[in-house]
């Protein structure tokens, strides 16, 4: 009798270990479509009030970062672009950068002044990079009828804190 409900006991608790081991309830990003990934985003981004001491301003330069790979191996020299969003958040020094030998493509993100920094504590917002097909973005400059792709996006999460 007491060897029965010790089997019971065991074969209720495989089951329950094997049924919750074979579950996947967070969903995985969508695959890739072509031979372009964008892998280790910084996001998200913890963005903290910078400080003005005598009139210095310390604080308040990050860097944002995704890299490029084409095929599974890094894709150096491609242009990646930041597209706009509002001055209110802060703002980026180059809205085109190039992959370097890694290829990382790095922005360099410039935060609110101390000023308007307190206005939007508390908030996240989401700015976008994209690649543009680099077939059709080079056809661009010679017609402006056709519009470049956008091959990949990558949102990052700034987060004012």
């Amino acid at each position: 009798m007491k060897k029965n409900i010790i089997y019971s006991l065991m074969l209720v608790l495989s089951v329950v270990f094997i049924t919750a081991c074979g579950t996947n309830s967070k969903e995985n990003p969508p695959a890739p479509d072509g031979p372009y990934a964008f892998f280790n985003a910084t996001t998200p981004l913890k963005i903290t009030k910078p400080t003005e001491i005598n009139g210095t301003v310390s604080g308040g330069d990050y860097n944002i970062s995704v890299q490029l790979v084409k095929d599974g191996l890094v894709d150096p020299g491609q242009s990646v672009q930041m597209k706009p969003f509002d001055f209110r958040y802060g703002s980026v020094l180059n809205s085109v950068v190039d992959t370097d030998a890694n290829g990382n493509a790095i922005f360099k993100y410039k935060a609110p002044t101390a000023s308007n920094y307190d206005s939007i504590r508390g908030q996240d917002i989401t700015i976008q990079a994209v690649f543009l097909d680099p077939d059709t973005e080079a056809s661009t400059t010679t017609s402006s009828s056709s519009t470049p792709s956008v091959l990949l996006t990558q949102d990052f999460v700034l987060q004012f804190r």
